[in-house]
């Protein structure tokens, strides 16, 4: 970057080749430091949010297994109790009303 120093006086002069230093410096770190790490923050936070999409996913999927699971949970002593009448009956046990 060029700095005009023209029509400036000495303190001036000095004033404005520090500031344009300063400038240039502070530019090249947002260049080289901040913006690489920006961009790093920009990736992660999209990979972040895949992440809780798939995660959202899962737990949708979860729910429904736990409502399948619960709703065999719930037949499990009509069976048994279907399988033991069965099993009497077959028997030849089972209860007659012969009044």
């Amino acid at each position: 970057m060029e700095v005009k120093l023209e029509g400036l006086k000495g303190d001036e002069i000095s004033d404005e080749l520090i500031r344009q230093m300063l400038s240039d410096i502070l530019t090249g770190l947002k260049a080289k430091l901040v913006q690489p790490v920006l961009e790093e923050n920009c990736k992660i936070a999209g990979q972040l949010e895949e992440l809780k999409e798939q995660e959202r996913t899962a737990i949708i999927d979860l729910k429904a297994a736990l409502a399948m699971l619960d709703d065999k949970i719930q037949k499990v002593p009509l069976v048994i109790l279907a399988a033991l009448r069965d099993a009497i009956n077959q028997a030849g046990g089972g209860m007659r009303n012969d009044d």
